[in-house]
């Protein structure tokens, strides 16, 4: 906007005089009741705000106005980072034994049951492929009393790719992901009412589940090409409650095994509920730990009850806050090289130095080591760090795992238990919330300077940077 005349004169006054500064006002003392020149001029002195005021025909300074003092705040003191210490990374100073010998049998209940799970060795033979490049799909599912939001897309996008992530870190690149998607809702026959399921369980535990599922693959069947898919992954509408926590199946669940879409059967599916709808939980957690159990990875420990290794392995919990898939389970899945492993029997057992790489790092080099104690018994460690997948706690879980495999335990048996270094106080996860009911677990991993003692061995951590530097040495 644009002024002229005279009125552009009286605001270039007003706008001076609100400019003047208060370190720009005459030397000369002022006192209640002086003159002063500028009416409602303001001036900080002693203090005080003192204004120029009228009183009959005179300009003169007020009392004055007390200035409250603003307190100066104290700085956040910000912790120093440590230092990562890179070192080179060297082979262990005791050549192991064959990779054999630490294959250890399983022979607990569940495998001698004939289970379609396992912990330990020999290999499972799984019911639908663990290697190489598989597809599977996202179809959005809804129903006549609850239709499907338009942008579906933003609520999965990112946890397709991250599980895509996963299963190529995890499986060092021998297993990987492509996703098919469906770009529009498949709508069921029935209402929400007659498919409702409030807990997790096999869909055959379910009285809706073979329905739910059958009737969702019936809908998608007509406009989704099932070619070469594994896995179906179907999602609800947002908001939805009438699942509670999911709905899955397995290779072995006869209501997968005998469906059959036009292009053919699938291997799997699953379908997340309510739960995963909470703040800090994932769809794509759920997935990855339910497909692992798929290609035959037993549970660690009960769905329904706390387990101290649930904090550190995604075949236990979905939701903890270590997103790993341990080295041992990674070694019974085939997923790691021989060059990964450091084998050595308790008998041959000598002062070793072994730099592991940490378990889900890129670089050359062991990533765990495991100690058979008996035929049935292993002490194992490895390299842990947070990755993107893991949701953070108070302590940085970057460090030693040292854990103990028992193959006397099978599928929703302990047969994982880790040894913590000492007694170390409850934390909760980035990813907990009051809503979600997350149980905050304990930092059972080895830092620099600590040791534990299990089984007749001792598992030290002399240094900790880009590697970890560990002295495994037996008892005297």
């Amino acid at each position: 906007m644009r002024v002229t005349g005279s009125l552009t004169k009286g605001l270039l006054l007003a706008l001076a005089i609100a400019l003047i500064p208060v370190n720009a006002v005459s030397a000369q003392k002022i006192n209640p009741g002086s003159t002063c020149k500028v009416l409602k001029q303001k001036v900080v002195y002693l203090k005080k705000t003192y204004t120029c005021t009228k009183s009959g025909t005179r300009l003169t300074w007020n009392k004055g106005v007390a200035i409250k003092s603003t307190p100066i705040p104290t700085p956040t003191t910000i912790p120093t980072p440590i230092p990562t210490k890179n070192f080179t990374y060297t082979p262990p100073t005791v050549l192991g034994d064959s990779i054999e010998i630490c294959k250890i049998k399983e022979v607990s209940n569940s495998r001698r049951g004939g289970g379609f799970t396992g912990a330990g060795f020999p290999e499972w033979i799984t019911l639908t492929p663990s290697k190489g490049t598989v597809k599977w799909a996202l179809i959005p599912i809804d129903f006549s009393d609850l239709p499907g939001e338009k942008n579906f897309r933003s609520r999965v996008d990112n946890q397709m790719k991250l599980l895509s992530d996963w299963y190529s870190t995890v499986s060092e690149g021998k297993f990987k992901v492509e996703w098919v998607i469906a770009d529009k809702w498949m709508t069921l026959p029935g209402k929400t009412s007659e498919y409702a399921i409030s807990q997790s369980v096999n869909l055959n535990d379910a009285a809706n589940g073979p329905k739910l599922f059958k009737d969702a693959m019936d809908a998608a069947d007509p406009f989704f090409d099932f070619t070469n898919i594994q896995v179906v992954n179907f999602i609800l509408p947002s908001g939805q409650t009438f699942i509670g926590e999911g709905s899955q199946g397995f290779p072995w669940d006869q209501a997968v095994k005998k469906y059959a879409s036009k292009e053919g059967s699938i291997s799997a599916y699953s379908i997340p509920g309510q739960h995963f709808d909470l703040p800090g939980k994932e769809y794509w957690s759920y997935w990855a730990h339910e497909f692992v159990h798929s290609i035959g990875i037993a549970h660690v420990g009960s769905s329904r009850e706390s387990s101290s290794f649930h904090a550190y392995d995604m075949s236990g919990n979905q939701d903890g806050p270590n997103r790993e898939l341990s080295g041992w389970l990674r070694f019974f899945a085939g997923w790691l090289n021989e060059e990964r492993i450091y084998c050595q029997g308790f008998a041959k057992l000598q002062n070793t130095e072994i730099t592991l790489v940490p378990l889900s790092g890129s670089d050359v080099g062991v990533k765990v080591a495991i100690i058979p104690i008996n035929e049935s018994k292993a002490v194992i460690f490895e390299s842990r760090r947070v990755t993107k997948f893991d949701c953070t706690t108070p302590t940085p879980r970057n460090g030693v795992l040292v854990y103990i495999f028992d193959a006397k335990l099978g599928h929703g048996e302990p047969f994982l238990i880790p040894v913590a270094p000492a007694v170390r106080a409850l934390e909760k996860d980035s990813c907990g919330s009051q809503n979600n009911k997350s149980d905050p677990t304990r930092d059972f991993l080895l830092h620099e300077g600590d040791k534990v003692t299990v089984e007749g061995i001792t598992v030290e951590v002399l240094l900790h940077g880009n590697y970890d530097k560990v002295l495994v040495s037996k008892n005297p």
